[in-house]
């Protein structure tokens, strides 16, 4: 015998809902039949389109930035959508550097670092400090920084002074993605004349000479060594 879920009482949006124990915000919404009032799109803690601010019972006054995808829901909470407007893509760059970081985001150095933006990220990035890698250069860092960025835009709504967080820690990251790709990118007729020549060598001999040919080219990536 599977017994049902105990109900407990959130509110969400200012009006109470009964809803089932040991389940994530937005499949309590969900099964409320309030799906439009929480933005989802993944459902499993990438995009950061269901970010919402909440508080909790036993900690009045405090307000907590997460995913309602990934919070369960607790007795008492309230709950509120956090949208934020998104904002226009801008191009990126084939040579990233702080100077152009600074021509493509002219609010860079407007960061007076009160640090709220990494207060209020809900996967814990420090978003402060990256800034200051951003300022000084260090562009490598900033990238592995936003690895696990969702583009929830927490940090840039929060941010007084209009800095843009998250959206010029994923300018460096394509930027630096452009610059790589550049340079290790192989002519095309260079590439095709390499295809065929490991193609004539894999398919060369018998089939033990074959088997030969591929275990080697799977171990060291290049033909007749």
């Amino acid at each position: 015998m599977i017994l049902p879920n105990k109900k407990i009482e959130i509110t969400v949006s200012g009006k109470p809902l009964q809803v089932d124990s040991g389940i994530t915000l937005v499949h309590a919404i969900w099964s409320a039949g309030r799906s439009e009032e929480i933005l989802t799109g993944c459902d499993g803690g990438v995009c950061g389109a269901c970010t919402v601010s909440i508080q909790l019972k036993e900690k009045p006054g405090k307000t907590i930035i997460d995913l309602a995808c990934c919070r369960l829901v607790e007795e008492g909470m309230t709950v509120f959508p956090y949208p934020v407007p998104p904002v226009p893509p801008v191009q990126p760059s084939s040579e990233p550097s702080a100077d152009t970081l600074r021509k493509a985001y002219p609010t860079l150095d407007r960061c007076t670092k009160c640090d709220a933006c990494t207060t209020v990220c809900p996967m814990g990035i420090p978003v402060m400090e990256s800034i200051k890698r951003m300022q000084a250069g260090a562009l490598e860092e900033v990238a592995e920084d936003y690895t696990t960025c969702i583009h929830c835009g927490q940090c840039r709504a929060i941010c007084e002074d209009r800095v843009q967080p998250h959206t010029m820690g994923m300018w460096v990251r394509r930027s630096l993605a452009i610059k790589s790709s550049a340079e290790t990118t192989v002519p095309v007729d260079e590439d095709a004349s390499r295809a065929e020549q490991e193609w004539a060598y894999l398919l060369s001999g018998d089939r033990k000479t074959q088997l030969q040919h591929c275990q080697q080219f799977r171990q060291t990536g290049k033909v007749g060594i």
